[in-house]
């Protein structure tokens, strides 16, 4: 019995690992048609809070954006997480409000794989940009990724806009 406690208190990080990337997927999976917070996108949020990746509340609150920086590593899709992006209409401050979930990853291209991105996107209507490219820029600019390559830094993200850009393709 002592074995099995032992053996199960050294997985309990791993476990939590793989159930954290678990929340991710499925919050990016999330239909983005809900303008609104829906229970499952706030589900697996609450899983990124108490596995402790992020904080119990958005780092940057930005129009209908509310992006999360990590407060550890974690491994999603062949990178490292960075920020999360999750915009959804709380309070109507105006046009135009763009539901969804966004990621920066950390992507080092000469070492890490980003053909589970890459696939990831195309399966599920994403779309993959450089960091400068994207509306997460302006946001993070005083985030705490300035000792990071920007060549490095992409953004998968899974909004309406996306999945609408790529049905009109």
């Amino acid at each position: 019995m002592k074995r099995v406690m032992v053996f199960v208190l050294l997985m309990f990080p791993f476990i939590s690992l793989a159930s954290s990337e678990q929340a991710v997927i499925s919050l990016l999976k999330a239909a983005p048609e809900n303008v609104q917070a829906s229970s499952e996108t706030q589900k697996a949020l609450e899983t990124l809070k108490q596995h402790g990746i992020i904080k119990n509340e958005p780092d940057i609150v930005a129009e209908y954006n509310h992006i999360y920086i990590v407060n550890k590593q974690l491994p999603v899709l062949g990178g490292v997480l960075l920020a999360l992006d999750h915009e959804y209409l709380e309070d109507w401050i105006g046009c135009c409000v763009n539901p969804g979930v966004a990621l920066a990853l950390q992507v080092k291209k000469d070492k890490d794989d980003s053909s589970a991105l890459a696939s990831f996107a195309k399966e599920n209507h994403c779309k993959v940009m450089p960091f400068e490219q994207s509306i997460m820029t302006k946001d993070l600019k005083e985030a705490a990724f300035d000792h990071l390559k920007k060549e490095d830094i992409l953004v998968l993200s899974c909004k309406l806009s996306d999945r609408t850009y790529e049905s009109r393709e």
